[in-house]
């Protein structure tokens, strides 16, 4: 019954997004970098913070792009979320850095042998700390040599809720902002951190805020 109760309570989220991002304007910016790389024969990887992940599901959900992945935890308060994301198009990859690592490795590698395959990731979830990127991900697009592209979002009017992350949620009749980067230059780099990830994402992210504060 729960389990009823918890999916009859996705869709009411769900249209409720549906209302609150269709009265926003759209401002898209380096869509043209997300298709180049479509059409590289490379795999993607994906990459927003976690408070930002409503938007660029959204608009994924919107162009109706193919193959994409998302990882969803395996905790039973994150299955709301999971039914978004499949009924956003989203294949689910379960478990989570914290719970069930080990098949979401395996899981990665199996899809980045596809190079048709999108994974998008919120970079520090599921549960922070807030904009910093965890190793994991990072470690996996390099070795199977994803393209890593941030897509960055922000929008004029936003609730902001007090969650560790604080998640943004637009509010109607604003402008919503969403940016594709060119891919991050990581050839080069050896370091056991993901420092260059975390740089880039913020840069990427401050870019668009600034953007919404003109």
């Amino acid at each position: 019954m729960k389990k009823i109760n918890m999916y009859i309570l996705s869709i009411l989220i769900q249209f409720c997004l549906f209302v609150l991002f269709r009265t926003n304007r759209w401002n898209v910016s380096g869509l043209q970098n997300l298709k180049q790389a479509i059409n590289s024969n490379q795999p993607i990887l994906l990459s927003t913070w976690h408070s930002r992940f409503l938007y660029g599901t959204y608009f994924l959900k919107l162009k109706k792009i193919k193959n994409l992945w998302a990882i969803s935890s395996t905790h039973k308060d994150s299955q709301i979320m999971a039914y978004f994301l499949e009924r956003s198009n989203f294949k689910l990859i379960r478990g989570s850095s914290t719970r069930g690592w080990e098949n979401v490795i395996k899981k990665m590698l199996k899809i980045f042998s596809n190079p048709d395959t999108i994974l998008a990731i919120t970079n520090d979830g599921p549960k922070g700390p807030a904009r910093v990127a965890k190793l994991g991900s990072y470690k996996i697009a390099k070795k199977m040599n994803a393209k890593i592209i941030v897509v960055s979002s922000a929008s004029t009017k936003y609730w902001k809720l007090n969650s560790w992350d604080r998640l943004r949620i637009p509010k109607p009749f604003g402008t919503i902002y969403v940016s594709f980067s060119k891919p991050l230059d990581y050839q080069d780099d050896r370091s056991e951190n993901a420092d260059r990830l975390t740089n880039f994402i913020n840069v990427c992210q401050d870019e668009i805020d600034n953007k919404t504060m003109c």
